[in-house]
Protein backbone atom coordinates (compact mmCIF):
# COMPACT_ATOMS: atom_id res chain seq x y z
CA UNK A 1 0.00 0.00 0.00
CA UNK A 2 2.46 2.88 -1.62
CA UNK A 3 2.85 5.12 -4.12
CA UNK A 4 5.27 3.66 -6.74
CA UNK A 5 5.80 6.59 -8.68
CA UNK A 6 4.87 10.26 -9.17
CA UNK A 7 5.03 12.93 -12.00
CA UNK A 8 4.29 16.11 -13.56
CA UNK A 9 3.07 16.02 -17.28
CA UNK A 10 3.15 19.13 -19.19
CA UNK A 11 1.21 19.17 -22.51
CA UNK A 12 2.11 15.86 -23.14
CA UNK A 13 5.48 15.86 -21.68
CA UNK A 14 6.26 14.41 -19.11
CA UNK A 15 8.54 16.89 -17.36
CA UNK A 16 9.09 15.32 -13.95
CA UNK A 17 9.00 11.26 -12.80
CA UNK A 18 9.55 10.33 -9.15
CA UNK A 19 9.97 6.29 -8.85
CA UNK A 20 10.07 5.61 -5.18
CA UNK A 21 10.20 1.47 -6.08
CA UNK A 22 12.20 1.15 -8.87
CA UNK A 23 11.55 -3.00 -8.55
CA UNK A 24 8.43 -2.29 -10.69
CA UNK A 25 8.62 -2.46 -14.11
CA UNK A 26 9.62 0.54 -15.89
CA UNK A 27 8.41 1.95 -19.42
CA UNK A 28 9.18 5.07 -21.24
CA UNK A 29 8.19 8.19 -19.66
CA UNK A 30 7.00 9.15 -23.22
CA UNK A 31 4.54 6.04 -23.78
CA UNK A 32 3.12 6.68 -20.35
CA UNK A 33 2.82 10.35 -20.51
CA UNK A 34 0.80 9.96 -23.95
CA UNK A 35 -1.14 7.44 -22.69
CA UNK A 36 -2.43 9.48 -19.96
CA UNK A 37 -3.03 12.59 -22.03
CA UNK A 38 -4.61 10.47 -24.30
CA UNK A 39 -7.02 9.01 -21.73
CA UNK A 40 -7.51 12.64 -20.60
CA UNK A 41 -8.44 14.21 -23.97
CA UNK A 42 -10.66 11.28 -24.68
CA UNK A 43 -12.52 11.68 -21.71
CA UNK A 44 -12.72 15.49 -21.94
CA UNK A 45 -14.24 15.42 -25.99
CA UNK A 46 -16.38 11.66 -25.69
CA UNK A 47 -17.74 12.30 -22.19
CA UNK A 48 -17.17 16.09 -21.44
CA UNK A 49 -15.63 14.70 -18.63
CA UNK A 50 -12.30 14.01 -16.75
CA UNK A 51 -10.77 10.55 -15.36
CA UNK A 52 -9.65 10.52 -12.28
CA UNK A 53 -8.64 7.76 -10.56
CA UNK A 54 -7.77 4.62 -13.74
CA UNK A 55 -7.82 1.42 -11.89
CA UNK A 56 -6.08 -1.93 -12.56
CA UNK A 57 -6.11 -5.69 -11.34
CA UNK A 58 -2.68 -4.65 -8.98
CA UNK A 59 -2.49 -0.66 -8.97
CA UNK A 60 -4.69 2.50 -9.84
CA UNK A 61 -3.38 5.43 -11.41
CA UNK A 62 -4.51 9.02 -10.09
CA UNK A 63 -4.41 12.08 -11.95
CA UNK A 64 -4.97 15.49 -10.98
CA UNK A 65 -5.60 19.03 -13.32
CA UNK A 66 -3.56 21.44 -12.06
CA UNK A 67 -5.26 24.68 -12.15
CA UNK A 68 -4.85 26.36 -15.58
CA UNK A 69 -6.63 27.74 -18.42
CA UNK A 70 -6.53 24.99 -20.20
CA UNK A 71 -7.53 21.44 -18.32
CA UNK A 72 -5.31 18.55 -19.41
CA UNK A 73 -2.39 20.70 -20.24
CA UNK A 74 -0.74 20.21 -16.96
CA UNK A 75 -1.55 17.48 -14.30
CA UNK A 76 0.28 15.19 -11.81
CA UNK A 77 0.09 11.76 -11.61
CA UNK A 78 0.50 9.24 -9.28
CA UNK A 79 1.01 5.40 -9.24
CA UNK A 80 -0.27 3.79 -6.29
CA UNK A 81 -0.37 -0.28 -5.53
CA UNK A 82 -3.96 -1.44 -5.10
CA UNK A 83 -5.24 -0.59 -1.20
CA UNK A 84 -3.38 2.55 -0.75
CA UNK A 85 -5.34 5.33 0.62
CA UNK A 86 -7.11 7.33 -2.70
CA UNK A 87 -8.37 10.00 -0.25
CA UNK A 88 -5.23 10.93 1.53
CA UNK A 89 -3.50 11.09 -2.26
CA UNK A 90 -5.93 13.45 -3.25
CA UNK A 91 -5.25 15.33 -0.56
CA UNK A 92 -1.78 15.71 -0.67
CA UNK A 93 -1.82 16.32 -4.62
CA UNK A 94 -3.96 19.10 -3.77
CA UNK A 95 -1.33 20.25 -1.10
CA UNK A 96 1.44 20.45 -4.13
CA UNK A 97 -1.27 22.20 -6.52
CA UNK A 98 -1.93 24.86 -3.62
CA UNK A 99 1.96 25.29 -3.04
CA UNK A 100 3.08 24.71 -6.92
CA UNK A 101 0.62 27.76 -7.70
CA UNK A 102 2.47 30.36 -5.06
CA UNK A 103 6.11 29.19 -6.80
CA UNK A 104 4.87 30.62 -10.20
CA UNK A 105 7.27 28.40 -11.54
CA UNK A 106 7.33 28.50 -15.66
CA UNK A 107 7.26 24.29 -16.77
CA UNK A 108 7.52 24.25 -20.31
CA UNK A 109 10.44 22.29 -21.06
CA UNK A 110 11.80 18.85 -19.58
CA UNK A 111 15.25 20.55 -18.38
CA UNK A 112 16.53 20.63 -15.24
CA UNK A 113 16.05 23.94 -14.00
CA UNK A 114 16.15 25.62 -10.13
CA UNK A 115 11.85 25.87 -9.99
CA UNK A 116 12.04 22.04 -11.60
CA UNK A 117 14.18 21.09 -8.36
CA UNK A 118 12.05 22.87 -6.27
CA UNK A 119 8.88 21.29 -7.52
CA UNK A 120 10.79 17.67 -6.97
CA UNK A 121 11.62 18.57 -3.45
CA UNK A 122 8.11 19.38 -3.07
CA UNK A 123 6.41 16.19 -4.22
CA UNK A 124 8.74 14.13 -2.09
CA UNK A 125 8.58 15.66 0.88
CA UNK A 126 4.27 15.68 0.83
CA UNK A 127 4.15 12.30 -0.76
CA UNK A 128 7.10 11.17 1.16
CA UNK A 129 5.46 9.03 3.85
CA UNK A 130 2.97 7.26 1.38
CA UNK A 131 5.81 6.15 -0.63
CA UNK A 132 6.28 3.66 2.12
CA UNK A 133 5.49 0.24 2.40
CA UNK A 134 4.52 -1.66 5.26
CA UNK A 135 7.96 -3.85 5.38
CA UNK A 136 9.37 0.08 5.09
CA UNK A 137 7.68 1.23 7.60
CA UNK A 138 8.31 -1.71 10.04
CA UNK A 139 12.10 -1.45 9.48
CA UNK A 140 11.76 2.43 10.19
CA UNK A 141 9.87 1.54 13.54
CA UNK A 142 11.78 -1.77 14.52
CA UNK A 143 15.10 -0.89 12.65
Amino acid sequence: MAIIEAGLIVNGLPILRRSYHPSVKDVDPMIKASLMTALKTFAKEAFADRPEVLKLSKFSIMLHDLNTEEPGTMFLYCVLEKKTAEGEVRRRLKQIEEKMAAMNEILDQPVETKGLRKIKRLIDRELKDLCLRASDRAKNIFG
